[in-house]
């Protein structure tokens, strides 16, 4: 009776342990997969809070500079509201950098979920290519509307974030994302021309050309 007793026991015990180190197993992909969640759920509350934040100094800066729906029509001093006008404009410019020192750290939350990803990367980059476009023409005082855009049309910013927020929230975690380091100039010039064919898709060349062309 004993003899066969103890293979019995071996058996179950053997399988005790393999059952404990699947679920052991298990376990750690579990919580790191939930660590990735959140980590996820964090960088899309950032990028939430970049877009809220961009969305009102690009709206007083253009409607102070197309005299649409003036805060500063009040004061009755022209002198007064042309000091005041200037002060508006230079207060969206600060709320516009800042806006843009949030985004760029985006990328450091980036890398370590989706890696090197082409794709996301392009999108970051036409976004990033779109920021330094209107802070320059805030400096220059110029129009932030591009050549196919109006005060009734889409805006095309927006539906670029949306596209960018979109793979955010879908694309598949890397299963060995790089360390924090500059990617290989092979994959950054990839990652730029991504970033170049996604831009123009969204908000073309043709003002920029007439710009670039104008004596």
């Amino acid at each position: 009776m004993l003899e066969g007793f103890w293979p019995g026991f071996w058996q179950g015990v053997f399988q005790l342990v393999g059952l404990g180190v699947i679920a052991f197993g298990i376990n750690i992909v579990y919580q790191r997969f939930r660590a990735r969640s959140t980590d996820r759920r964090e960088l899309v509350d950032e990028i939430d809070e970049f877009t809220v934040s961009l969305y009102r100094p690009r709206k007083v800066y253009q409607s102070l500079l197309d005299r649409t729906h003036d805060p500063l029509d009040g004061i009755a001093d022209a002198g007064l509201r042309e000091a005041r006008r200037q002060e508006l404009r230079h207060r969206q410019y600060e709320d516009l950098v800042s806006a843009v020192g949030r985004f760029r750290s985006l990328q450091v939350k980036i890398v370590p979920l989706y890696g090197y990803h082409l794709d996301l990367f392009g999108h970051y980059l036409a976004i990033w290519r779109y920021l330094k476009e209107i802070r320059k023409r805030m400096e220059g005082r110029e129009s932030l509307y591009f050549h196919h855009e109006n005060s009734e049309s889409v805006d095309a910013f927006y539906r670029l974030i949306d596209a960018f927020r979109y793979r955010v929230l879908v694309q598949k975690f890397a299963e060995k994302p790089p360390g924090l380091v500059r990617p290989p100039p092979e994959v950054l010039a990839e990652m730029r021309r991504q970033g170049d064919v996604i831009y123009a898709e969204y908000f073309g060349t043709g003002e920029e050309k007439s710009r670039k062309e104008s004596p």
